[in-house]
């Protein structure tokens, strides 16, 4: 891992991993991710604090543009590209979601300890638990392209509590040598019990409120730059069990030459393990309807297979799907996500990202 460029600094090295790192490397990024699942009622949450929203079609043009004349150009950082997103699902499908961009004065972090604020939507560890306040304009894909409700908004108010007390684990998670950047993977509380509500109000027509009672899990990525360039397909998630959590990343290079980069990591209430795997056995003969591919069996040996999958969410660059999951024999459900980040080149796909993100805040 490199923390300088010569003699610029590219971020904070942290030993508290789960503050802020302070990332200023051009094109670099780092995000808050939290995800949650409610078996009950059969929803899904996804919340993510970003600094330097890394699939930003703004942000990978100013990347490109810079790169074309570094000399000429102001480099772009994560501190232009500040957003929040959350996304919720409800009997496999969305349910509602936003993603605003705001100021880069509205970003705020800490580097002692997890406190992060963008825009009005905080971040804050309270004792043992964390305390999650997002708030924003829901969006939905319409015949003419994403449509901003503004007449309406979207809150929630999350508490997820580990149920786990080490401390997190990091490492890196898609090498140099196939992306041209550092990346680093900070698991940090990887099994949660998550409590809480989210709302939409709709004005005068009323709203809706859901009451979320269910497990999570909660994760910390940041790194000197875009994820997309040397990378076809990636696909990570993660399994909760009762008494541990298998969560994984894989990789698949553009450049033939180069090897698939696998982690899997199995976390209880003693420690994270990292487990060697000999074999990934994939059938990536699913296919959404804008042709996305997707695994309909992914096995890691025997240590984690997947099958079943449900589409829940699907774009043309990624999607999300529920597996059924066998973890070293045990059955759960593995929440997990497939990117095709190379798509993000095409000029139509980043118009429509575009118009699905609410900059009204940043003007």
């Amino acid at each position: 891992m490199m923390a300088h460029m010569g003699s610029i600094p590219l971020y904070d090295p942290n030993p508290v991993a789960d503050a802020s790192h302070d990332v200023r490397a051009p094109g670099g990024y780092e995000w808050w991710y939290f995800d949650a699942e409610d078996p009950a009622t059969d929803t899904q949450v996804v919340a993510i604090y970003l600094h330097g929203f890394v699939f930003h079609p703004g942000y990978l043009r100013a990347i490109g543009h810079y790169l074309k004349r570094p000399t000429k150009r102001t480099p772009p950082v994560a501190s232009d590209f500040p957003c929040m997103y959350l996304c919720v699902y409800r009997g496999g499908k969305i349910a509602h979601q936003f993603m605003t961009q705001y100021k880069p004065a509205d970003f705020r972090s800490s580097k002692d300890a997890l406190d992060v604020a963008i825009g009005p939507n905080r971040l804050t560890r309270q004792g043992d638990a964390m305390r999650l306040n997002l708030t924003g304009t829901p969006w939905q894909l319409t015949w003419q392209g994403p449509k901003t409700l503004t007449d309406q908004s979207l809150t929630a108010d999350l508490t997820f509590t580990p149920t786990f007390s080490h401390a997190p684990a990091e490492r890196v998670f898609l090498s140099r040598a196939m992306t041209g950047a550092d990346h680093r993977w900070v698991i940090a509380n990887p099994r949660c019990e998550v409590s809480g509500s989210i709302e939409l109000s709709r004005g005068a027509a009323g709203g809706e409120k859901i009451s979320f009672a269910g497990r999570g899990y909660h994760d910390h990525n940041y790194g000197t730059g875009p994820l997309g360039p040397g990378l076809r397909h990636w696909i990570w998630g993660r399994a909760i069990l009762d008494d541990r959590v298998m969560t994984f990343h894989y990789a698949i290079p553009t450049d033939r030459s180069l090897p698939d980069e696998i982690h899997l990591v199995e976390a209880d209430a003693a420690d994270f393990s990292e487990i060697p795997v000999d074999r990934v056995s994939a059938d990536w003969s699913g296919r959404t309807g804008v042709n996305v591919r997707y695994p309909k069996r992914l096995a890691f040996d025997e240590s984690l297979i997947l099958t079943s999958p449900r589409v829940i969410d699907s774009s043309p660059f990624y999607m999300r799907l529920m597996y059924e999951a066998t973890v070293r024999g045990q059955r759960a459900q593995a929440f997990c996500e497939v990117a095709c980040p190379n798509r993000l080149r095409w000029p139509i796909l980043g118009r429509m990202i575009e118009m699905s993100i609410d900059k009204r805040a940043c003007k």
